[in-house]
């Protein structure tokens, strides 16, 4: 589910090359996950001062991908939070962008593709630790606090769609759970949490999460052949089972009815054009208006897979955007943190 994309106001063509690079490097919900990126520049020192002073209301919702580092590619406007990829060195850059903004963040510390944490087909703890250690700094701790209280960060990512195989056969909720405390010692306050596909509220159903706070279940039309309403009880019945708080997300680019005609051209009832690979189809405005208004009330946040300008910026789908974003906005505003 994780990536980074687009540049404020109008769309640039800068954030459609980034958009395009991001696309080569595959996993995730939808699924492509960018590699990180490295700061060329030593940032001013000033720039890394935490500033503080902003008043979020209603329930978070926005796109993944919506920053490259601490730039942002679109908007903000209609969306209120997005769900991005950052390194050590952009983090307080970024915080500080987003609060500027009015902007509120999830953030994925330890981003990236699956290959930056995986040795011999298996899920390494110790590379994944290397990277988060590397946000072990009183600079960084002192400005992630900050913005924990004033809300700015909504939580943090800990791993991406743990039941695909790209992470191997190694993993369970344990130790999601020991990543989660593991974050803790760094972050005491965060909430950290952990994204779902469509299906994977079922994964490991035996097990229960006793430390996580939070899942982002996303929604696709193939799960349920549109049937939401099943799909949405049977997550918040496992999130109720596993002590999280749901969050939720619609897969804008590949949740559409998928093309099995025979031609792949996502022509048809239920598709909105080309998803990023065959079957897959975008979701039609329609789709995105009516689930999103579903699902925003449900959770502690609503997010959308992935941003990209030309399917964001048409006229339809911005109208469906700014219909949740006004019922989110009119919702009282809710903690991702952990329910027990």
């Amino acid at each position: 589910m994780t990536r980074s994309t687009r540049k404020s106001g109008a769309v640039s063509l800068r954030g459609l090359a980034l958009a395009c690079l991001a696309t080569l490097a595959a996993a995730g919900c939808g699924s492509d996950t960018v590699a990180p990126g490295e700061l060329t520049t030593t940032p001013d020192p000033s720039a890394l001062t935490p500033q503080l002073a902003v008043t979020y209301v209603g329930i978070p919702f926005g796109p993944f991908g919506l920053w490259t580092m601490n730039q942002i590619e679109y908007g903000p406007a209609p969306f209120t939070a997005s769900h991005n990829f950052i390194n050590a060195d952009t983090l307080v850059l970024q915080i500080n962008a987003a609060r500027n903004k009015g902007h509120r963040l999830f953030l994925a510390m330890a981003g990236g593709p699956s290959s930056r944490y995986v040795t011999s087909g298996q899920f390494d703890m110790a590379k994944w630790k290397a990277v988060m250690n590397t946000y072990n700094k009183a600079a960084l701790k002192t400005a992630v606090a900050a913005a924990v209280t004033d809300g700015t960060i909504i939580g943090d990512m800990l791993i991406d769609e743990p039941e695909t195989k790209q992470w191997g056969t190694t993993l369970n909720k344990a130790v999601i759970d020991e990543m989660a405390v593991y974050v803790k010692t760094i972050f005491p306050t965060i909430a950290v949490g952990v994204n779902h596909g469509p299906p994977a509220y079922k994964w490991k159903n035996t097990e229960t999460y006793k430390k996580v706070d939070y899942a982002v279940y996303q929604y696709a039309h193939w799960v349920t052949a549109g049937n939401l309403t099943s799909w949405k009880d049977a997550v918040l019945a496992q999130a109720k089972r596993d002590g999280v708080t749901a969050a939720f997300s619609i897969n804008v680019l590949n949740g559409g009815k998928q093309d099995r005609d025979g031609v792949y051209d996502c022509i048809g009832s239920e598709m909105g054009g080309f998803g990023t690979r065959p079957p897959n189809c975008n979701m039609t405005p329609t789709q995105i208006k009516t689930w999103g208004k579903a699902l925003a009330p449900l959770g502690c946040a609503m997010l959308l897979w992935e941003f990209r300008a030309p399917v964001y910026s048409a006229a339809a789908n911005l109208s469906a955007f700014t219909e949740i974003a006004t019922l989110a906005a009119s919702r009282p505003r809710k903690s991702c943190k952990r329910v027990v």
